[in-house]
């Protein structure tokens, strides 16, 4: 498997974005991206206590036979410890996340917020997670107009808080063939680059022009990509 990473601070004073790729078992590994909510303090803490406790908690069950519920399980695991890091610091945390649990050719992907997963084969999107947004809730009732974008573009309607967690995490299983792609970004990575323009480069000449996107994008914007 070969894993590539890119993460930045941008125009930003603070990186607020967690990447997480960590070994589960000689098969499995869960790779995590993050990005502290930028309306909440500590945005940086969120991201990393939520990466790390998911996949704490997927490393001490992956023996367990039901891949789906020990997600939903772990995130409900994150949601607990930013709770009790928001009432010890008394100070509101909150962070969007997206994952992808891969064992073997099998793999399970999950989300909440603007975190993007992309699943790509021959250059193609096979599968491109939904943003829990505010905008997406209001393109299922009407026209959104240009000024509806930039006024609620950045509000998002789900993520790890400390408060009450959706009733459905939403994950994706799927199969991944002979040089597929995973890609994880935050949204200040895919509101500013074009993925399927890149997605043929090499590594070296991305880190390079990614680094120099830093001086015009202002956010924070990472990347996990993951060859199988």
């Amino acid at each position: 498997m070969d894993i590539f990473s890119f993460t930045d601070k941008g125009l930003r004073e603070n990186n607020e974005d967690y990447l997480l790729n960590r070994q589960l078992s000689p098969d499995c590994s869960i790779h995590l991206v993050a990005d502290g909510m930028g309306g909440c303090q500590y945005g940086e803490v969120a991201s990393s206590i939520a990466c790390h406790a998911i996949a704490d908690y997927l490393e001490s069950h992956f023996h367990d036979v039901n891949p789906e519920q020990n997600i939903r399980d772990s995130i409900d695991f994150a949601n607990d410890q930013i709770r009790m890091q928001r009432e010890s610091v008394k100070e509101k945390l909150g962070t969007t996340i997206a994952g992808a649990l891969i064992c073997r050719n099998k793999a399970w992907a999950f989300w909440l917020g603007d975190v993007r997963i992309y699943h790509f084969r021959e250059g193609q999107i096979l599968f491109q997670s939904e943003d829990h947004s505010l905008v997406n809730e209001m393109k299922k009732e009407r026209v959104v107009s240009p000024k509806d974008i930039i006024r609620y573009g950045n509000i998002v309607t789900k993520s790890i808080a400390g408060n009450t967690m959706p009733d459905r995490l939403p994950i994706f299983h799927f199969e991944l063939s002979r040089n597929d792609q995973l890609v994880l970004c935050t949204d200040g990575f895919w509101r500013n680059i074009n993925l399927q323009l890149i997605i043929h480069q090499s590594k070296d000449t991305l880190q390079n022009s990614f680094f120099e996107m830093g001086k015009k994008i202002d956010d924070n914007y990472s990347i996990l990509w993951i060859g199988n």
